[in-house]
């Protein structure tokens, strides 16, 4: 697995699967997710289907729920919940997000992945934790070609690769 770490916009990157952050209520109200809306209103709707197919109001940290991308450079958006209905996360919360986003992803057969960090915006994790999650659930674990984590800062990516580098 190829992991590149970029600065710039998520919703850029090109690949066959976004995994987007997403809140327990599915509501596509900011970060990520908040723009995805903005670029492509009609993707909050099936959220929407979904709680409504699983008569829930929410769902728990760890879930993630596949939609489609609409005129994203996507085939699919994964929108992981990597944090608990008060925001609060931790590494494991996050590395099992991640672990379910990245199985989901396999069986949707994509080579590709791009993604912003999880749980680190209206979440408390700090980039480091983030990548000590990354590294811990998902590097050389999955058959998957390239995932590009992008980030906003040359600060930010350097943290990443920081990590990444000293990982075995």
């Amino acid at each position: 697995m190829n992991v590149v770490v970029t600065v710039g916009d998520v919703l850029d990157a090109a690949a066959d699967v976004l995994i987007s952050t997403a809140n327990p209520w599915l509501n596509m109200s900011g970060g990520v997710n908040g723009a995805i809306r903005e670029r492509e209103p009609g993707i909050q709707p099936e959220l929407r289907a979904h709680l409504e197919s699983i008569g829930e109001t929410a769902i728990p940290a760890c879930s993630v729920v596949r939609t489609s991308a609409g005129d994203l450079p996507f085939s699919h958006i994964i929108h992981a919940v990597a944090i608990d209905p008060f925001y609060d996360s931790s590494h494991q919360i996050v590395a099992d997000t991640l672990t379910a986003a990245f199985n989901l992803a396999v069986s949707l057969n994509a080579r590709t992945i791009a993604m912003p960090t999880l749980a680190t915006g209206y979440g408390p994790m700090t980039i480091d934790a983030f990548a000590r999650a990354f590294a811990d659930s998902v590097v050389g674990r999955f058959q998957i070609e390239t995932v590009t984590i992008v980030v906003r800062s040359d600060e930010n990516a350097a943290t990443i690769n920081s990590v990444l580098a000293a990982e075995p």
